[in-house]
């Protein structure tokens, strides 16, 4: 099942978060909204817009490649993961305490944007 990375993240209005992503460069902003909408370049988003055949991660071939999956539980990005996030496996409520230039950073050291 598809969990969508924005409803999970954006339940709320958060000020702090609202300038940081106003404060980017076009660039970042780019896969900061990605990274929170899921409509990026990952594999399972590609393999829906008919671009890619395999929806599957290519750093743990173990799941889709979701947002969700890559900030939260990909195995090959758990020591990334922990230094970045504070943590080897996140849940989605973990997730939304986390500032989005955490996210950011994370997102750009994975290899995957």
């Amino acid at each position: 099942m598809y969990v969508c990375v924005y409803a999970l993240l954006l339940q709320r209005f958060n000020r702090s978060f609202t300038r940081y992503a106003i404060g980017l460069g076009k660039r970042d902003l780019r896969i900061l909204v990605g990274l929170l909408t899921g409509h990026n370049w990952l594999n399972r988003h590609m393999s829906v817009m008919g671009l890619r055949e395999n929806p599957k991660c290519p750093l743990c071939d173990e799941e889709d490649e979701t947002s969700l999956h890559l900030l939260s539980k990909c195995p090959a990005t758990m020591l990334r993961r922990n230094a970045l996030l504070g943590a080897h496996q996140l849940s989605p409520l973990d997730l939304r305490g986390i500032h989005w230039a955490h996210l950011l950073k994370f997102a750009k050291t994975s290899g995957r944007f």
